[in-house]
């Protein structure tokens, strides 16, 4: 029987335009619990009895952002998450040099902390910020919180948010084209550490017509997807044993 990891080593070395897209499981190991996990924000949320798609959406958030941002405090984990092996590795074949594009669920940027260049953030992203009234842009360490812990802009006082997704609102159209034109024009597809549950995500990988796709997921997939390859591990795992 081929060792799942040497036919994965095959199809990377012999792609030229490769697409990885990845889920909440490509940084667990760093990490950042998985929203739907044990010690997940999801799950922390219903253990309050709270509804996390009215908790954690938009319209919660301008009507209620007190009770918004105290919550979001209390889901934060007091760790710093460094990029993992899968992170790294990507970043590194880059220099081989290959054309690797990474879709990602992830609002945490440790593709990009980890060197990676081309990275379209379906979710946007926690590390940039801007005013929900006129729109400025804040780094973390520019925020100033008014008494009652609600991050102000000292131009109107409007709210200070996080660039991500809430419930409530679109994926940004722009991002969505860029997804699915990087899909499209790659010979090799990687999903890795995502169920494919979420629209409109899930609908991204069915632009790709290129040679390969390869899963790499603990769980199998629940959707019609044809397969050339699946590693039933930790992404983290299965890219510490490839090589550049």
């Amino acid at each position: 029987m081929t060792n799942p990891i040497e036919t994965l080593q095959q199809f990377i070395n012999d792609a030229e335009h490769i697409a990885f897209f990845g889920g909440a499981g490509v940084s667990t190991e760093s990490g950042l619990p998985d929203y739907r996990s044990d010690d997940g924000a999801y799950t922390e949320l219903e253990r309050q009895k709270l509804d996390p798609r009215r908790v954690m959406s938009k319209r919660y958030l301008i009507n209620f952002p007190e009770k918004f941002f105290n919550q979001s405090n209390k889901n934060k984990k007091k760790i710093k998450p460094e990029p993992n092996a899968a992170h790294l590795y990507l970043a590194a074949l880059e220099n081989k040099p290959k054309d690797v594009r990474i879709i990602t669920q992830n609002v945490d940027r440790l593709h990009q902390t980890a060197g990676s260049k081309l990275v379209v953030e379906l979710h946007g992203n926690n590390r940039h910020f801007h005013c929900m009234v006129c729109g400025r842009e804040y780094k973390p360490k520019e925020i100033q919180k008014d008494e009652q812990n609600i991050p102000r802009c000292p131009i109107d006082n409007g709210i200070i948010r996080a660039d991500v997704v809430l419930f409530g609102e679109n994926i940004k159209p722009e991002v969505l084209e860029r997804a699915k034109e990087l899909i499209a024009s790659s010979d090799l597809l990687i999903v890795a550490g995502t169920s494919l549950t979420v629209h409109p995500a899930k609908n991204l990988i069915h632009y790709f017509t290129g040679k390969r796709v390869v899963v790499i997921n603990k769980t199998p997939l629940k959707i019609d997807l044809p397969i050339d390859l699946a590693i039933q591990e930790a992404v983290g795992e299965t890219f510490k044993k490839l090589s550049i």
